[in-house]
């Protein structure tokens, strides 16, 4: 198996790339290179993503690109670090109630408002604008952070999760990055439970990883490496299923995205790192259909349909809803050998 920086597989011609740390750092560097400003700016970033995560860590996620960082939260973009300092979305409501403090902002050489494209917010009223940081300034900064906390707030409520499109886009190795930079304790969104039978069992995926290279510390640091980034890369896999099954579960039609599970065929942990993040491997499943074909208590022929285990009485059938019309709504060619090796395999006789 060979390990790169950027360990990259195809599927169907579809290129999936695991996320590299160091990619990180050099973007961010990049668009950051002078320190000081660099970690003003992350330490601002980190508190808007603290406010976020407070009232919920599934209605946030990070994103970043070498023109900007990106703090979303529901729907919408509420914080981005740039070239010259941060792009913010301020409360207008409260902008209008406090007009003295707004005149303090109008004032301010430190700040300007977006007069551009993205100027305000109409989904949850706001007004934007641009922030320079300072080490020294100890005045527009706090007045700022409230206007944008009360924002984040308005936001948090109105969006019961992070629109699945964001989802999909983030970037988990830019959390691990600001750890790193910052020093300091990070959130990590849920979105959604991720495959159960994984290395990796608490939802802190820091801790997860500093104990994982502690305990086995006789892998090749390569290895452990990728192993890492599989963890990581572990959304990706999430996302290429939503895509593949159009975001319904792949037995009943269920549309109820934030239910479904991301249900490895050949579990996980016997899988290479190729079969792992094989969409082929994998099936969008409610949770009652997850828990049971991971257990083996059901599986499915060559064809999609059903095989019921004898293990599962006819009244835990009823009462799960299971029955012997069930079928896997398509299936593909390279779907087959990993259906026979849950057979053969998982299916308990």
């Amino acid at each position: 198996m060979k390990h790169k920086s950027e360990l990259t597989d195809y599927y169907r011609g579809i290129r999936v790339t695991y996320p590299d740390i160091d990619k990180v750092e050099k973007t961010i560097k990049s668009l950051l290179p002078d320190k000081e400003h660099r970690m003003i700016c992350l330490s601002l970033f980190l508190q808007a993503l603290n406010e976020a995560n407070s009232y919920g860590n599934n209605k946030w996620g990070v994103h970043y690109r070498r023109d900007g960082v990106r703090l979303l939260v529901g729907n919408l973009i509420i914080f981005t670090i740039h070239k010259k300092g941060v792009w913010l979305a301020l409360d207008k409501q409260l902008l209008n109630e406090k007009k003295d403090t707004r005149e303090l902002l109008n004032k301010s050489e430190l700040w300007q408002w977006d007069n551009g494209k993205w100027s305000e917010y109409k989904a949850v009223p706001s007004i934007n604008g641009y922030y320079t940081p300072s080490s020294e300034d100890l005045e527009i900064w706090p007045i700022i952070r409230d206007f944008h906390f009360e924002y984040i707030k308005k936001v948090a409520n109105k969006y019961e999760w992070l629109n699945f499109k964001s989802q999909s886009k983030h970037a988990p190795e830019l959390l691990i990055y600001l750890k790193k930079e910052l020093g300091q304790s990070i959130p990590v969104p849920k979105y959604d439970n991720t495959p159960g039978d994984k290395i990796f069992e608490g939802d802190d995926i820091f801790q997860e990883i500093e104990k994982f290279n502690i305990t086995h510390k006789e892998l090749p640091e390569t290895e452990r490496k990728a192993i890492v980034q599989s963890r990581i890369g572990q959304g990706i896999f999430r996302s290429d299923l939503m895509k593949y099954w159009e975001e319904k579960c792949a037995i009943t039609g269920c549309k109820l995205i934030k239910i479904l599970k991301a249900s490895h065929i050949k579990p996980w942990s016997r899988s290479n790192n190729t079969e792992r993040l094989d969409v082929y491997n994998g099936l969008l499943l409610v949770p009652n259909l997850d828990d049971v074909f991971d257990k083996g208590y059901i599986s499915f022929d060559d064809e999609g349909k059903i095989i019921i285990s004898n293990l599962m009485s006819e009244d835990d059938r009823i009462k799960l809803d299971i029955h012997s019309e069930m079928r896997i709504r398509k299936i593909e060619r390279k779907h087959i050998k990993y259906l026979e090796y849950h057979r053969q395999e998982i299916f308990l006789k």
